[in-house]
């Protein structure tokens, strides 16, 4: 383990490698050790390096069940590196006095509101199949019989949550003279709807209507396989999904067969149910059916933070919310309050 040892310092044990800017703002008050491989920890080990941790800073592959938290008694704070929780039990967390702590959507959105808007454009307009082409050496010169793609400007985008990310993306769709449309359990008000040029909808309408829609909503109870076989049968055989958000809110078994019988038209994402551990059934790979469709998906492996920048911004929030508690503040972030 990489670590600053001082027998005064409290811990703060990090389960995974982030940029230094963040662990450096601790080492002034903390023994920082840092798990040095990419490899995903197990939890025997999580329990082992952070059993005397004052924080634990951990990422959407841990999960930090009831076990861990009893066993790491001396915990005050986890601070996760993204926006995830169903991947943390916060009511345990919080009977045992312990904050768990967010990291800033606002934040995180614009760089994935970018790649958002790169897997849409990139299925839509099939920049995958024209790249093979190039590089299989059998393009030749324009031809009338191209790789068709689906037009983007003028069509209408169907958002599901309007949160950071929702509005940013929604952001991007004005310079594609697009109609928005949005569905969340809670409308936005007049004002707010008339500042992001954006409509509110049911879920039922949006998915009828839209020939793109983007996940863009937490994975809750509420919104796990929210996107099944009856709500795919709904859409327009032309519509593309794009998800960047949290991979179990598309039933991604229901999803490959959609696509296998040309219900939709393709599917676009950065995120995977094989990621999570939200509910018992818990998957070891992504769809056979999803990779297989090689014409009609695209895929990036979780890749909507990857900026330098915003990877900085993320650790440094991470850190400062550790800090902050142990300089007696309410640390930023903070989903709960610890009894």
């Amino acid at each position: 383990m990489l670590s600053e040892t001082s027998v005064h310092k409290p811990l703060v044990y990090y389960t995974h490698w982030v940029p230094e800017e963040g662990p450096s703002l601790l080492k002034t008050h903390f023994t920082v050790q840092i798990n040095p491989s990419i490899r995903h920890l197990k939890k025997d080990e999580i329990i082992t390096s952070a059993k005397k941790a004052y924080g634990l800073c951990v990422s959407v592959r841990d999960h930090i069940d009831r076990e861990i938290l009893s066993e790491c008694d001396e915990l005050k704070i986890v601070s996760t590196y993204g926006r995830s929780l169903s991947n943390i039990d916060v009511d345990e967390a919080t009977k045992r006095g312990i904050y768990v702590v967010c990291n800033d959507g606002i934040i995180m959105s614009e760089a994935v509101a970018d790649l958002t808007w790169g897997l849409l454009l990139g299925l839509a307009r099939k920049l995958l199949p024209g790249d093979r082409e190039i590089r299989s050496g059998k393009f030749e010169s324009w031809s009338p019989v191209p790789n068709y793609g689906f037009s983007v400007s003028g069509k209408k985008l169907g958002i599901i949550g309007m949160g950071n990310l929702g509005q940013a993306v929604a952001h991007r769709a004005y310079g594609f003279n697009m109609e928005v449309i949005y569905y969340q359990p809670e409308k936005l008000s007049a004002r707010q709807e008339s500042i992001i040029k954006v409509k509110y909808t049911n879920l039922l309408q949006l998915l009828k209507q839209s020939d793109f829609i983007t996940i863009c909503a937490p994975l809750t109870s509420a919104t796990y396989h929210l996107i099944s076989d009856a709500e795919l049968r709904l859409m327009k055989p032309s519509c593309i999904i794009v998800n960047t958000s949290r991979g179990s809110i598309v039933d991604e078994e229901a999803l490959g067969n959609a696509l296998d019988k040309n219900i939709i038209a393709g599917y676009a994402a950065d995120v995977f149910q094989m990621e999570e551990v939200f509910s018992d059934k818990h998957d070891s790979y992504i769809n056979k059916s999803l990779i297989a469709q090689k014409e009609r998906t695209l895929f990036t492996p979780h890749l909507g933070t990857a900026i330098v920048e915003t990877r900085i911004r993320m650790a440094i929030f991470q850190a400062q919310a550790i800090l902050n508690l142990l300089l007696g503040k309410v640390p930023d972030g903070a989903v709960n309050h610890p009894i």
